[in-house]
């Protein structure tokens, strides 16, 4: 089963690492396509976007079909994009290379982890399997900016795009040898898929994963300038707290994923606590680098990486079905995009401050608790029968 879930692995790695590849190469696009940066920056925005509406639309589509062949066709077409959008030297058509890209991705990311789950040998086990999955989301996270800095650096940012594409068409062919016959979803499945979206309990849990997503990502698109303006770090040493900081989200997701299955509203406890405690921390003392590295490393810890914990609670009311899954990665990823605006609202509002972020990602790390609160009383016992497993 593991070496199932290790290729399930790369496909998210792949996609994660081609989501973030344009913020590594924002110079280099804009001087070769004559645009401003903020015009490049939004690529990564219509890439979100694509992920959060085109994935679930694309698993509404598909959900009938084998997910091994649904899955290797969409990484593959994935790869074919990837590899055209820089053959175009124009901004709009390399925005709507990223849209479709986006789109491609959210299903990628859906299907993965519907595949994680019912690939684990039973329900109380599919937190861990899932946490083996997004390991290739915290590891891409680490790598794909500055890898794809890199390259842009030493050859070109269209460079980077080919050899990603590449590696996402090896992706597709290991996936379409290696991964498991998994049998179809019948009629009745899917129906059963459709009707859990309109569970209440099941929007009360995707709430709970908006809001923590939103809380640590609002918050850790303002670590640069807290680290370097507040506290001091040089350029330098704020890459490789930033590096220590992708590394506690590996750590993080492999801990949670242990505990996720048999504790999932316990793991969200301690999680918002922490989380919690090391924002308020990092508002009060940005000043103070030792409490600054401490408290980013935590975030790093706790922060994305209880994702194993918020799949789990999602399974017990809705099942592994494509749809439930997919809209979920949607939630997420909206999550991000949205978490990140608010902050940037916050600190239009309230100063260019980024501590401004880290209060705002406190009061949804609040939110989040209260959510949790509001939503535990409803039983595992009601959960519905795992439509797809």
């Amino acid at each position: 089963m593991k070496r199932n879930l290790y290729i399930l692995m790369a496909t998210i790695l792949v996609v994660t690492m081609s989501e973030l590849q344009t913020a590594g190469m924002l110079p280099d696009i804009a001087d070769d396509l004559n645009v401003t940066t903020g015009r490049v920056g939004l690529l990564v925005s219509v890439y979100a976007l694509g992920m959060a509406i085109g994935g679930p639309i694309i698993a509404y589509v598909l959900r009938r079909k084998s997910l091994r062949i649904v899955l290797t066709w969409i990484i593959a077409a994935y790869a074919i994009i990837e590899i055209l959008a820089p053959v175009v030297p124009s901004y709009w058509w390399l925005a709507f290379a990223r849209v479709l890209t986006g789109c491609l991705s959210g299903a990628t990311f859906g299907l993965a982890l519907t595949f994680a789950a019912r690939l684990a040998p039973s329900p109380e086990q599919i937190g861990r399997s899932v946490s083996l999955v997004l390991s290739g989301l915290m590891v891409g996270t680490v790598i794909g900016l500055p890898l794809s800095h890199f390259i842009a650096s030493q050859w070109d940012w269209q460079r980077c795009f080919y050899l990603l594409g590449v590696v996402a068409l090896l992706v597709s062919v290991i996936a379409r040898i290696g991964l498991p016959d998994l049998a179809k979803v019948t009629e009745d499945e899917s129906v059963e898929d459709l009707q859990n979206l309109k569970s209440p309990k099941l929007w009360s849990r995707y709430l709970v994963s908006f809001l923590t997503i939103g809380a640590a990502y609002g918050s850790f698109s303002f670590f640069t300038p807290l680290l370097q303006d507040n506290a001091g770090f040089s350029a330098d040493a704020t890459t490789i707290i930033l590096l220590g900081y992708g590394i506690c989200t590996v750590i993080g997701n492999l801990i949670v994923g242990r505990f996720a299955d048999a504790h999932p509203v316990g793991v969200l406890r301690v999680g918002h606590s922490a989380l919690l405690i090391a924002l308020v921390a990092l508002s009060l003392f940005s000043e103070v680098k030792a409490v600054t590295l401490v408290m980013v490393l935590l975030v790093g810890l706790i922060g994305i990486s209880m994702n194993p914990a918020l799949i789990t609670r999602v399974t017990q009311v809705g099942g592994t079905g494509h749809l439930v899954t997919t809209v979920h990665t949607a939630v997420i990823t909206m999550g991000v995009t949205l978490g990140t605006m608010f902050s940037a609202f916050s600190m239009n509002i309230f100063g260019q401050n980024p501590v401004v972020a880290t209060w705002t990602g406190a009061t949804l790390t609040i939110l989040a608790v209260i959510a949790v609160a509001c939503g535990y009383r409803y039983s595992r016992v009601d959960a519905p029968h795992y439509p797809c497993g």
